[in-house]
């Protein structure tokens, strides 16, 4: 009987973490409250850096 209630222990433990993973793939993927999703936040930060580094090295010495 110990064995029966370990493989719903370990089902449900599986069925905790898919959820877990559902809820914080979907809080990075959509925006809150009428702002971009984080993703696109990161993407943007990131484009901004390179273009201002870009431009760093471009200027004469």
């Amino acid at each position: 009987m110990t064995r029966r209630r370990q493989s719903f222990a370990r089902g449900q433990a599986l069925a905790e973490y898919l959820a877990a993973l559902l809820v914080l793939a979907m809080l990075i993927g959509f925006g809150l409250g009428g702002e971009g999703s984080v993703i696109d936040t990161v993407l943007t930060a990131v484009r901004t850096a390179f273009d201002r580094q870009s431009g760093f090295i471009s200027l004469p010495l």
